[in-house]
């Protein structure tokens, strides 16, 4: 009988260290999403709140977008509305919503690290 070379049980250790790994970003990817909930509660309540025009586009066009990879999961998140940049980097403007001001997205995710942090480290050790 003729012995084949390689590590016996090796394959089986492999797919268990696979399994939990994927299981830990799913558990990273729903912590991004818990802190993505946090800053754009922030928004809305801290000054500098979103700035709000007459149709709320702006405030309206926020989003997240999970982006799963095999090696860590990515969440984007910013606004859709086509002058949000714009609006966002108007240091010194005065807007109609009282509150509101530039750089509010910057603002929320400066306040919020420790919470952001805490979000993602809560759901991992779930």
């Amino acid at each position: 009988m003729a012995i084949k070379p390689g590590l016996k049980g090796v394959s089986g250790l492999l797919s268990n260290i696979n399994k939990k790994v994927d299981a830990m970003q799913k558990k990273t990817m729903k912590g991004l999403i818990q802190a993505a909930i946090v800053v754009r509660r922030d928004m809305d309540k801290t000054s500098p709140l979103i700035p709000v025009g007459e149709t709320g586009n702006l405030r309206l066009s926020y989003f997240t977008l999970p982006k799963p990879s095999k090696l860590k999961p990515v969440l984007v998140m910013g606004f859709t509305a086509d002058y949000a940049w714009y609006v966002h980097e108007m240091v010194g403007a005065k807007f109609k919503r009282s509150g509101a001001g530039a750089k509010f997205l910057e603002a929320a995710l400066n306040r919020n690290r420790q919470e952001v942090l805490k979000a993602i480290r809560d759901e991992v050790r779930k």
